[in-house]
């Protein structure tokens, strides 16, 4: 019902009588009352209707909208808006009033659900108590932000009564919340956070076998304080939406009821491939430890089972102890959740219990085009290593099967294997994450197995860039590679390995690095020998013999490879990250005429306008 409308209404009534209104006046307590107070339309009218009457000395005239009440007690989770209901429940909670115009404001609920109310401060209803059952007559249901609620007028009736059969609220899995509700939870308190406001007395994540939320806890609920590591009963939260997900919000009519390790919901042990974040109990084994890089971190490993694998994590406490290698464990209600895309999951003390059992897994072996961020098994073949751009990285490469191609690396460490270039590895256990949108495997605490007998034909990548070659780098043309097994490293002009120093028995190369520009983007380029073979023309043998027989060495090649490519268009195929692209086939890039043509009458349609 628009506004202009109630106005006409409202002004007709009293100039019939004799009195005039000031129309500007009214149409702005009409807008205060529906757009900042979320009174009813209809509810409004009648309220103003009222006053204007009072200060005409006058009795109060009828509004038009009839009134629809019943006598019929509505369950409170068949209410909709815009209908009159009468209804019987308990106050749940009470909220502090934000507005003089309010007296009081909470949550009633019955057997079947919960509903916010309102009573306006100018009706002089009865006052309203937390725990306390009431019948209220003839209440108007409105809806705000999706929300259903129960507006209680100068018409509404509010009788105490007996307290009806105690009945206990459903509990709603952690997965299946939705916003703007009044719900019950059950939950495992996994992580708490330090309050970023003095409204606020604890907020943290609470997680049960669906999923995981963020909790809330206001400082005016004045509610015992929640440990991690506890799981309670939560009656009475308000669920929301932040950010695009679901959370709840702890008040003072929220019932907390922590709960014994007998309360706690049982829980069947699942197969590891199908974890999601949430408390689950699984059996497995360990299949690797590392050291823990933070003094709040006890262990670190990885649990397998025939299904999949994920890693764990066992904080530092005082009662914490840690997990044996190659052990089999069930472990019950341990926390999962994500960190960098990949499930991690939270052994609490005194929660894995080990089983007397040794028997072997076979890992589930997927393809590369399979991988997700979490801990992977793959066959693969080293396809290309890449120069070292830091001293903590110890080797960084390619692999690739069948299905397509990751890049891996390989930290600084003790224990770090080298891979040597077109071996064959089949890898248990390695670390797969995503930076920047682009996958990786970590290998350092992976199992890795070479085949010397086997062979992958790898699908190559199938990237293709055009653009301009802008710059060529120092590095290009004939180069000088280490010839130590697995190493393959640049040498210096001196004959120099970053690891293996002077290495006389070198091995030659041909490779181009520079930038590649697609007119968008520019892109730090390198191509292999076969892309620098079809460009320049230069075979190995021939690039060899140039620079023996030439007084500038080297150089002579760098030179003739700048001549050929430098300001050229070039087509290379290859494998893109980030800006870097690594292209195994490149050919120059042939003259259109149509195209030409294209952008000609383009550019003359353009000098036009």
């Amino acid at each position: 019902m628009e506004l202009k409308e109630i106005a006409d209404r409202i002004s007709e009534k009293f100039a019939a009588a004799g009195h005039q209104i000031d129309r500007a006046k009214l149409e702005e307590r009409l807008l205060r009352f529906v757009d900042e107070f979320s009174v009813p339309p209809a509810e409004a009218e009648r309220a103003i209707i009222s006053d204007y009457a009072r200060m005409f000395g006058m009795e109060t005239p009828s509004a038009t909208s009839p009134k629809k009440s019943s006598d019929e007690t509505v369950p409170i989770a068949d209410i909709v808006a815009e209908q009159w209901v009468t209804i019987e429940g308990q106050i749940v909670t009470l909220f502090p009033s934000r507005s003089p115009s309010i007296a009081q404001s909470g949550v009633i609920a019955d057997s079947s659900g919960s509903i916010r109310f309102l009573i306006w401060a100018n009706e002089n209803a009865p006052v309203v108590e937390i725990k306390k059952w009431y019948r209220i007559e003839s209440a108007v249901a409105d809806e705000y932000n999706g929300q259903v609620s129960l507006k209680l007028h100068k018409g509404t009736t509010i009788t105490e009564i007996q307290p009806k059969d105690a009945h206990t609220p459903n509990i709603t899995p952690i997965s299946q919340l939705v916003p703007k509700r009044w719900v019950s939870i059950e939950g495992e308190v996994t992580t708490l956070f330090p309050p970023r406001s003095p409204a606020i007395a604890q907020s943290g994540v609470i997680a049960d076998a669906s999923g995981t939320t963020r909790f809330t806890v206001w400082a005016s609920a004045e509610a015992p304080v929640l440990e991690r590591g506890s799981w309670y009963r939560l009656d009475m939260v308000e669920t929301d939406e932040f950010n695009g997900q679901v959370n709840v919000k702890i008040h003072a009519g929220t019932t907390i009821t922590p709960l014994s390790r007998e309360d706690i919901p049982k829980q069947e042990i699942i197969p590891i491939g199908q974890i999601k974040p949430g408390v689950f109990s699984v059996k497995a084994k360990v299949v690797a430890v590392e050291k823990p890089f933070s003094d709040q971190i006890l262990q670190r490993g990885i649990l397998a089972d025939e299904t999949g694998a994920i890693q764990f994590v066992i904080r530092n406490t005082p009662d914490a102890s840690p997990l044996e290698e190659n052990q089999w464990y069930t472990i019950s209600s341990a926390v999962v959740d994500r960190y960098r895309g990949a499930l991690s999951m939270q052994i609490s003390p005194g929660s894995a219990t080990p089983l007397q059992e040794d028997r072997s897994i076979r890992p589930n072996i997927i393809p590369i085009a399979q991988v997700v961020p979490g801990i992977v098994c793959l066959r693969v073949k080293m396809v290309q290593e890449y120069e070292s751009s830091s001293d903590r990285i110890f080797q960084s490469g390619l692999l690739g099967d069948e299905s397509g191609t990751i890049r891996f690396i390989t930290w600084n460490d003790e224990n770090a294997l080298r891979l040597v270039p077109d071996m064959v590895y089949s890898i248990f256990y390695a670390s797969a994450d995503e930076f920047n949108n682009r996958l990786s495997v970590t290998l350092n605490r992976a199992t890795i197995l070479p085949d010397e007998n086997a062979t992958i034909q790898v699908r190559s990548p199938n990237e293709e860039v055009k653009g301009a070659f802008v710059h060529l780098s120092p590095g290009s043309g004939l180069i000088k590679r280490c010839p130590v097994e697995g190493c393959g490293r640049v040498l210096s002009r001196q004959n120099y390995c970053q690891v293996h120093e002077i290495q006389p028995n070198f091995i030659y190369d041909l490779r181009v690095k520079g930038w590649l520009d697609d007119g968008q983007k520019t892109y730090d380029t390198i191509i292999s020998r076969e892309g620098v073979e079809e460009l320049t023309g230069l075979s190995l043998v021939s690039a060899q013999e140039m620079a023996e027989n030439n007084p500038l060495g080297l150089d002579t090649v760098f030179y003739h490879v700048n001549e050929r490519i430098l300001g050229r268009y070039l087509v290379c195929r290859g494998k893109t990250f980030d800006n870097r692209l690594f292209a195994y086939t490149c050919e120059f890039q042939k003259f259109d005429a149509g195209m030409l043509a294209e952008l000609m009458n383009r550019a003359e349609g353009s000098s036009h306008e």
